[in-house]
């Protein structure tokens, strides 16, 4: 809580598990595919009157 208001936060993208998980899949198909790095945080002020 910030100065009265509420907020909520959610993670999202791609990271090590995918990464991790598509070396799994290229191994099975016996191919490289290069998985990025990156994602994005969404952060939402929640309404005090609902």
């Amino acid at each position: 809580m910030l100065d009265g208001v509420q907020y909520i936060a959610v993670q999202a993208g791609w990271g090590i598990d995918a990464q991790r998980m598509q070396g799994a899949i290229d191994r099975s198909l016996g191919q490289t595919t290069h998985v990025p790095q990156g994602g994005v945080i969404w952060v939402f002020a929640l309404d005090p009157d609902s």
